[in-house]
This record gives C-alpha cells, structure tokens and sequence, in this order.
C-alpha cells in the first residue's frame, strides 16, 4: 500500500481522510466521489458499511430517503435497487481503490456477524484488505470480533464522547485509533492518546480555522468532506 498509518512529517500538519468518499463534490459512498478523492491524492477515504442479507453495502443510513430520496429501508434492497440506485458494495470498493490509499472500512450494522467476519477473512485472502487497512465502528463489540479474526488489520474504536479516562479506552480495547467527534476532542485526550501510543482521528472537520487548531494540537488525521480545501492547507 502506498500509504501508512504514520503520521505527517510536519509537526503542524495534518493526514486527509475522505470522509465518504470526496463528499462535498459527489454524493456520499458514491462512486464518483471516491474516484475523484483517488484523483485529489489523500491519505485515506473512510466509507459506511452495512451487512444486510449477505451483502457488505455501502451506505451511511439505514435506509435511502436522506441520499436518494426513496423510502427503502436497507433490509428491503433488491439487486435491482443496487443498480438503480448505484450503490456499491465493499468488494466493489475496494476493487476501485486497489491500494491506491488507505481505506477506513467503518461497520455500521450486521445482521449476520459469523458471515460478515467470513466475509471480511475472504477479503483478507484476496488481499483487497490488508495490514494497513482500519476497520473502526461505533460499535466496539463488533470490533472485538473482527480482532479476533483479523488480527493484522489497525483497528479505530468511534467514540462520540469525552471519556473521563481519555485514551485509556482504546489501551483496553487494542485501539490502534482513538476516533473522536470533533466538537468534544480535546488537546488532553490527544496527548493521552500518543502517550499510549495511539493516533487520534477527527471527524467530522469542514472548518479550516478548527482544522489549524487540531494540527497544532498535532492530531494525527481528520475525516473531512472538504477535501479540496484541507489538502491545499495540509498537504
């Protein structure tokens, strides 16, 4: 892969992540916005994964009315929907990337956790994920299950909260990645972080003057749909 999960070489610098792809110039988890966030050259695209009958989709929301402005829920898709719809699958996606990047493969949902971990362990033999593919959720149950079958991949355990141990639930974890909304991270829990030997990530940072503030507390990356934008400060 041509990227790491190391951070910049500028102290004040920051890694881009595509958050969804380049999602302020192309539809969400489309994939128009992930050719043209391959195209700008950023350090990784983070996608949205739900496992629904049998099939690793692409899609933020449980269902299409925000994105595509019909009320399907995700349950209810059929093949036709797939394409009508042009949504992608993980295999697709990453079939696209192809080790371009470094890819944030977030889990929304399974309804079949023993066949998504297979799922993922084919991807793995494949190699369209490998060492240096993340693999974060909100949920960090699921996360444990997909250590324990993918034990090479990174792993960033989502948090939308300001622990009071900072870092300490990523050590416990085996978080490679503190993940953390921007509008609660603050400059201790990134030193706490990088004392334990963990990166921090950022999401969801559009506002460039919150961008320099979060490089100067030298984050290590930030999920952003403004991709142009950051890349031209950052790169």
């Amino acid at each position: 892969m041509s990227s790491s999960l190391s951070s910049s070489n500028n102290p004040l610098s920051m890694q881009i992540i595509a958050h969804r792809g380049a999602s302020a110039l192309a539809l969400e988890n489309s994939l128009k916005a992930f050719e043209i966030a391959l195209a700008q050259g950023v350090y990784g695209i983070e996608f949205d994964v739900h496992f629904v009958n049998g099939q690793a989709l692409i899609l933020h929301d449980t269902n299409l009315i925000r994105t595509h402005h019909v009320n399907i829920p995700i349950h209810r898709l059929l093949p036709k929907h797939l394409t009508e719809y042009q949504i992608l699958t993980l295999h697709e996606v990453l079939t696209l990337i192809n080790n371009q990047c470094l890819v944030n493969i977030e889990l929304k949902s399974t309804d079949n956790l023993p066949e998504l971990i297979m799922y993922l362990q084919e991807l793995w033999a494949t190699g369209l994920i490998d060492a240096n593919t993340v693999i974060s959720s909100f949920d960090h149950y699921l996360l444990d299950a997909c250590q324990h079958a993918l034990p090479d991949c990174h792993f960033g355990g989502l948090i939308g909260h300001l622990p009071k141990d900072l870092a300490q639930y990523a050590v416990s974890g085996n978080f490679d990645i503190v993940a953390v909304a921007s509008d609660i991270v603050s400059k201790a829990l990134v030193d706490d972080a990088h004392a334990n030997g963990k990166r921090v990530w950022v999401y969801t940072v559009d506002d460039l003057e919150e961008a320099k503030i979060f490089a100067q507390w030298q984050v290590d990356a930030i999920f952003t749909n403004q991709t142009d934008r950051m890349l031209n400060q950052f790169k």
